[in-house]
């Protein structure tokens, strides 16, 4: 593969204007780089990555804005392809105040990419020039001086890219040291292992947030070696700027996974060795151990929290949990010929710094230098594994990939949590709040699938910070080591799936689409052919400290076959025409994977996508016939899926869709049997519910009329509306659609409750047999039904009664003031309501009974005569005649 990277130097005069770049914005306050029409010697280029372009940029200029600006700056920043975009940077300082003053040369950043808040990362200039590492999209891009002992050339590069660290002359890696209680080094695997499975397993039982909104800072103190400062220039100042740049890039991962910001301490510098003749250390791996007594003689045992050496020889040793422990906090080494780059900065010094963290290897493979190393208590990854805590790269034929992926497994995250908030690694660390809320993130349900068959797996997150979120779906199943590429298979427990980059989507397909449409597997990943349980978590990230994660449980069911098509195979022909889809139904559709429908999909382009929906949920039986229209392809694949479940097959290989000769139509001819409704409620029409000539429905389209509303396939009577409709349905069969059918549907009448509206009456003190009339403004909407009182619910001390129809009330002896009747009334078809009269009894002044036999309806009130016309007007058969009238 041809890796493309830009070059940036100094050779003005041999530049083209930045300015002729399309992209540039007028509101960068530096946007000084220039291409170079000429190659350059590429003998002298840094190990870090290839050139196929090279550029130059002023770097006094960048020097100027970026160490004078107090706030945030907005730079242009080059991009590996050619482009450039806009970024603002803010002042991140990872050092304390008095090495800030002491060397203001020397300055780091956050940013992130104007309008695109996902594109961002971390930045430093130094007296070594400028270095950037951000994310772009799906890619991780990194802008470096092209040699380390000159900072007039750049190379921008996307971290794939970049050439892997030589292992060549590197010594086999070790195992972290384990101290017990007496805090004397071991490297006994059964202690080790015994020392790591309790916080492995209580991490496995629990399902809640990984990081909570807090961020803990720990005093760093870095120690050099002679050697590892000659290498970047031979000063201290360059040697502090080497280790700043190195230690800015691990806190972009401590950060984002941990919440955990590593902070250099203010005298630093005491511990920058420039002499490898004069320096305390060997340049071996044996220096971590010196390490905690070399920084308590330079600064005191109290001025850091975690001490770690760096160097250009050994490899990589640290002891296990020993941040916060005042014997052991500086016992850890990273060495390297190259000690630059991501290679050496991630694979090492993010890795050993791991392990001082608490985290153990999380390889499961034992080629090379993964045997002896192996853990089995935190082994998560198949082969190398690919995370900060694996061995890529230098387990030979296990190996997933040439360096580790920048960031942490699940397990060394949960591990790393328990230390420094429960164990003794919280005892140092600097706690403050952050504003940043946790995403909240759902896996999804448990499944049952077959063994020998693809899946997808698909979870969901929100952010109430609208920060844009990444998914990282991680196994997370123990089982016994493999000692070689071809023993990574299944055998009921080892883990089969590798880790990921993390996507901006929420789904992992398993094994990769890419891999299955080859019918290869690429290392690391591998089908479950067992009857066993996969566990899966998907670890979503912010890119703002904040981190969650969800678990769900797949239960493997191994019914000896693989869920495939058969038909259509590779090379097949396809017309455009009837064609028959076979599958084998590998026992799917009985319990308990009980899968009784499927979908059949249709990609044109390789299996890249499947946007052609052939049949959805059919029968799982096996075969089912499609129909093609107006489809042509050379590259055609079929894909067959549960209906309601997570597994899938792919037929093996393309095939050909060509044109056909016969016209193809649809038409609806008939309902097969009317349709009913009841008054206000919904129906939803099938395509089943037709007869049809010529193709079979697949979709349905139904339009709007009178009296009704549609929701897709639903339509929904206007209120209150009974009688019949009449719905315009068009069926669909692929891209064909046939004439709008009219749909009658019946819409039968129910009965609708009446309405009771409250009431207001005024009666005297002392007054008796009031009538009240409350139905005189209460109503039904069904015309003809007839209201009547059923009850009254009175609670005062006179009394109420329903007399014709009607309330008679009197009040109790004495009493004047307010009081409530509830009635309930219902219509002709006993549906009820309820309603209130509120009754106001008026003193009276004279002290003599006021005017009985009142009658009021709804908010009047009524004359003396009321309760005499009340008795007598029945008797003399004065129909409609209301005492209130005469």
């Amino acid at each position: 593969m041809k890796k493309v990277l830009t070059v940036l130097s100094l050779c003005i005069a041999t530049a083209v204007s930045y300015s002729a770049v399309a992209g540039v914005q007028s509101g960068s306050q530096f946007n000084e780089w220039q291409k170079l029409a000429n190659r350059d010697d590429l003998t002298r280029v840094n190990s870090q990555a290839l050139s196929s372009q090279q550029l130059s940029t002023n770097i006094a200029a960048l020097n100027q804005i970026l160490l004078t600006n107090r706030d945030s700056v907005i730079i242009t920043l080059p991009l590996p392809d050619g482009n450039f975009a806009d970024f603002e940077l803010k002042p991140s300082a990872i050092v304390e105040g008095g090495l800030n003053e002491k060397y203001p040369n020397i300055k780091t950043f956050s940013g992130h990419e104007l309008g695109k808040p996902d594109n961002h990362g971390r930045f430093d200039i130094t007296p070594q020039g400028f270095h950037g590492l951000f994310r772009y999209g799906k890619e991780t891009v990194f802008i470096d001086p092209q040699y380390r002992d000159s900072d007039a050339r750049y190379i921008s590069y996307f971290r794939k890219d970049a050439i892997p660290l030589n292992l060549a002359n590197m010594p086999k890696r070790l195992p972290p040291k384990i101290r017990d209680k007496s805090q004397q080094a071991f490297t006994s695997h059964a202690l080790r292992d015994a020392a790591m499975v309790p916080q492995a397993m209580a991490s496995r039982d629990k399902d809640a947030q990984a990081q909570a909104t807090q961020l803990k800072t720990y005093r760093i103190a870095i120690s050099a070696t002679g050697e590892y400062t000659q290498f970047h220039g031979g000063t201290k100042e360059r040697g502090l700027a080497a280790v700043i740049t190195m230690l800015n890039r691990v806190n972009d991962v401590y950060q984002a996974d941990l919440a955990v910001k590593l902070e250099l301490v203010a005298n630093n510098d005491s511990l920058i060795f420039v002499d490898p003749n004069t320096d305390p250390f060997a340049n071996t791996d044996a220096d971590g151990e010196a390490n905690t007594g070399i920084i308590d003689n330079a600064i005191g045992n109290t001025s850091y929290d975690v001490g770690h050496v760096v160097g250009t020889g050994g490899g990589g040793l640290a002891a296990l949990g020993v941040i916060c422990d005042v014997t052991a906090k500086g016992d850890g080494v990273t060495g390297s010929p190259s000690p630059t780059g991501d290679a050496f900065n991630i694979d090492y010094v993010a890795h050993e710094l791991g392990h001082q963290f608490g985290a153990d290897h999380t390889f499961n493979g034992l080629t090379d230098s993964c045997d002896g190393n192996r853990a089995d208590s935190s082994a998560f990854e198949p082969g190398s594994g690919s995370t900060v805590m694996s061995y890529a790269g230098i387990c030979g034929q296990q190996n997933l990939q040439d360096n580790s992926n920048p960031y942490f497994h699940s397990h060394s995250i949960d591990v790393i949590q328990a230390h420094i908030t429960t164990g003794t690694g919280s005892s140092c660390a600097q706690v403050g709040t952050t504003s940043n809320t946790n995403p909240e993130v759902n896996a999804g349900a448990d499944y049952t699938i077959p063994a020998r068959t693809p899946f997808v797996l698909t979870g969901s997150a929100t952010d109430a910070d609208g920060d844009p979120l990444s998914y990282d779906w991680q196994q997370y199943d123990l089982g016994p080591a493999s000692a070689s590429a071809a023993e990574q298979v299944d055998d009921g427990k080892r883990p089969l799936f590798r880790v990921w980059n993390p996507t901006s989507q929420p789904s992992r397909t398993l094994p990769r689409l890419e891999d299955i449409l080859l019918n290869k597997l690429t290392i690391g990943e591998t089908y479950p052919t067992t009857t066993r349980e996969l566990n899966f978590r998907l670890m979503v990230r912010d890119g703002n400290q904040g981190l969650a994660r969800d678990s769900m449980k797949i239960s493997v069911v191994d019914t000896s076959q693989a869920f495939a098509v058969i038909e259509p195979a590779a090379g097949s022909s396809w017309a455009n025409n009837s064609q028959l889809v076979t599958w084998n139904v590998a026992n799917t559709a009985s319990a308990p994977i009980s899968c009784s429908k499927v979908n059949i999909q249709l990609s044109t382009n390789g299996g890249s996508s499947f946007d052609t929906d052939l049949a959805m949920g059919v029968d799982n039986d096996g075969s089912h016939e499609v129909t093609l229209t107006q489809i042509t392809s050379n590259s055609a694949r079929i894909k067959l899926s549960c209906a309601d479940n997570i597994f899938f097959a792919v037929n093996n290989g393309n095939f050909s869709v060509a044109a056909g000769t016969n016209e193809q139509s649809i038409e609806i001819t008939a309902l097969k049997t009317p349709l009913t409704m009841d008054e206000d409620g919904e129906l939803t029409l099938s395509t089943d519910m037709y007869q049809y000539q010529g193709l079979t429905a697949t979709s349905l389209t139904l339009q709007a009329g009178n009296n009704y509303q549609v929701n897709g396939n639903t339509i929904s009577p206007t209120a209150d509306f009974n009688g019949e409709l009449s719905v315009l349905v068009i069926a669909h069969s692929g891209s064909i659609e046939s004439e709008a059918f009219p749909t009658l549907v019946s819409v039968t009448a129910v009965n609708d409750a009446p309405n009771a509206v409250n009431d207001a009456s005024s009666v005297s003190q002392d007054s008796s047999n009031n009538v009240i009339d409350p139905l005189s403004n209460d109503s039904d909407i069904d015309s003809g039904d007839q209201l009547s009182l059923l009850s009254l619910n009175y609670t005062g001390q006179g009394t109420a009664t329903i007399i014709n129809n009607k309330i008679s009330y009197t009040p109790a002896a004495g009493f004047s003031g307010s009081e409530t009747i509830t009635y309930t009334l219902q219509d002709s078809s006993k549906a009820t309501a309820s309603a209130v009269v509120t009754i106001t009894v008026n003193a009276t002044n004279t002290g003599t009974t006021g005017g009985s036999g009142s009658e009021t309806g709804g908010s009047s009130s009524g004359g003396a005569l009321g309760f005499w016309l009340f008795i007598l007007l029945p008797l003399l058969g004065a129909r409609g005649l209301r005492g209130r009238d005469l």
